[in-house]
């Protein structure tokens, strides 16, 4: 068989490949898509038998398509449920932190967990939000922060409310997502979604 002609059977037959792997992909189904700020978007979605929502900033290729990138997180309905049941405390310690930036002020870290791995925190030495992913490094006893998440300015962070309320009102099956509850210590050590790292913190 002449080389060009063998070429072109492989070609042919990677091109299946990736069909029949593109097939058995499991399909995205999008039932809300908001812009709170140039290029980040909150989107929920059903993905692979689960609902998800995400917080994630996208991007521009070549083609002038939009496509998701890493920046940003993942959450599932609880961990929607506890960053809601948390933003009166997250608006009162970026209130409080924009306060004590005029009198040089330090001041201590806000840092809540939602689930699984994922944090929000407001920290003094950005003015805004952060909501990222944690690992448990094997040398260490507590959490620290991976690259895998997104930060948002105190502007972004009013503009994602809205859009978090907007999704809500569309979507009020979010909104009466239960979060974890344990009878005792053992349930919740064995439970990933409360205790991901043990009894780290």
């Amino acid at each position: 068989m002449p080389k060009v002609r063998k070429r072109e059977v492989k070609r042919a037959a990677k091109n299946s490949e990736v069909k029949i792997e593109m097939s058995a992909m499991p399909a995205t189904t999008i039932h809300f898509s908001a812009e709170f700020s140039p290029g980040r978007f909150l989107v929920y979605c059903r993905f692979n038998e689960r609902d998800l929502v995400h917080v994630r900033e996208y991007a521009l290729s070549e083609e002038g398509q939009t496509y998701p990138t890493k920046k940003g997180v993942c959450l599932t309905p609880t961990r929607l449920k506890a960053l809601t049941n948390n933003i009166e405390d997250i608006d009162e310690h970026l209130k409080q932190l924009n306060a004590d930036a005029i009198y040089k002020v330090q001041q201590e870290q806000y840092k809540v967990h939602l689930g699984g791995g994922i944090y929000v925190s407001v920290d003094a030495k950005f003015s805004g939000v952060d909501l990222r992913r944690y690992w448990m490094p094997e040398t260490q006893g507590s959490v620290v922060p991976t690259k895998s998440g997104i930060y948002l300015t105190s502007a972004q962070w009013s503009a994602l409310k809205g859009k978090i309320d907007e999704l809500l009102s569309a979507h009020p099956e979010l909104g009466r997502a239960e979060i974890c509850f344990h009878q005792n210590q053992i349930g919740m050590m064995d439970c990933s979604e409360c205790m991901p790292f043990g009894w780290a913190i």
